[in-house]
């Protein structure tokens, strides 16, 4: 007699065929897909060497910033504290991301924050779940400069402005939200950091709470959760900040967001303003059953533009969410 798959059972089995496709054909096509395959930035051609992407200037020609990358290989499961070097000695780290792999499971972002002393943006990732995907990691960080303003001044400056914040006692899906001081700086973006011990606890938001379309506002909250199985842990917000009122002028800070509709692996890119320098790069996911999970969070510029990208995917268990990618911006006038 012939069975009939019904309910769940099918939908298990439908995902599971899914998958096998969708590795089969990352294998025809030279090996698992990861972003780092398809982004639009040069990738660094070795660990421990940062390259340098691009720049830009804000309008005022004074703001310059760059996007450096640096691709950790070779392929792991997980990555922990990837550091990617601003290697600019004229600048310093205030922001940056990763991108992990989308296929054939996917690898997942558990860290992405600045080093204590701005040199360096720190990333981490990890496969889940006995799902194994060794993977490379590209991490980025964003380097800033302003003229007429030497490297420690600057680098003093971020920090009178910029705080941290953990959650409290570990939860399955911990929350913490750093804020700065808003009557005496305004916001340049903001990192997390997932500090998991079991099978882990995976990122699923990372942006200013706060925001509006005239303001990048004073918090930048972070988010993350576990899958499939228990995981509790904790998860710290990194908010980064710079005085609003500096010697050669006034700091103006803007949000920038752009959403992804519905799906099982959503995408969204926000798209910088003519005139400002991007800072800092965020994402938040919006899931509905099981979870999404943040595989990719990549600031781009180029000679032409700036932008964030940002992706996740489900895992194991169908859920379409939406996400949103956030560009944190200033401009000096």
């Amino acid at each position: 007699m012939r069975s009939v798959m019904r309910g769940p059972a099918r939908s298990k089995r439908l995902f599971a065929l899914l998958t096998a496709l969708l590795a089969l054909a990352g294998a025809q096509l030279g090996g698992s897909a990861t972003a780092a395959d398809r982004a639009p930035v040069a990738r660094a051609s070795a660990q421990g060497r940062s390259a340098e992407v691009a720049r830009y200037h804000d309008a005022s020609g004074r703001v310059t910033v760059a996007v450096f990358s640096e691709l950790a290989q070779p392929p792991q499961e997980v990555w922990t504290d990837h550091r990617v070097q601003v290697t600019d000695p004229s600048m310093i780290a205030i922001g940056g991301g990763a991108t992990g792999a989308e296929y054939p499971y996917g690898a997942y972002l558990t860290a992405s924050y600045p080093s204590n002393d701005l040199s360096s943006w720190i990333v981490s990732s990890k496969d889940h779940n006995g799902r194994r995907q060794p993977h490379e990691l590209n991490g980025y960080a964003i380097g800033l400069k302003i003229e007429g303003v030497d490297r420690d001044q600057l680098r003093a400056w971020i920090n009178s402005c910029s705080t941290s914040r953990p959650s409290g006692a570990p939860a399955p899906a911990p929350q913490a939200t750093a804020g700065i001081n808003s009557d005496r700086c305004v916001l340049l973006g903001g990192g997390f950091k997932v500090d998991w011990l079991g099978k882990g606890n995976i990122a699923t938001a990372s942006y200013p709470a706060m925001a509006s379309s005239s303001s990048s506002g004073s918090t930048w909250t972070v988010r993350s959760k576990d899958h499939m199985v228990d995981d509790p842990a904790r998860i710290t917000s990194y908010a980064m900040g710079i005085p609003k009122s500096l010697p050669v002028g006034t700091v103006l800070s803007r949000a920038f967001s752009g959403s992804g509709g519905a799906a099982q692996h959503p995408t969204a890119t926000a798209q910088v303003d003519d005139g400002w320098s991007l800072t800092g790069a965020g994402a938040r996911v919006f899931y509905h059953a099981d979870g999404s999970l943040l595989w990719n969070l990549q600031p781009v510029v180029n000679d032409t533009q700036q932008y964030v990208t940002a992706a996740s995917k489900d895992h194991d268990s169908t859920d379409a969410a939406s996400i949103v990618a956030w560009a944190i911006a200033i401009r000096l006038v």
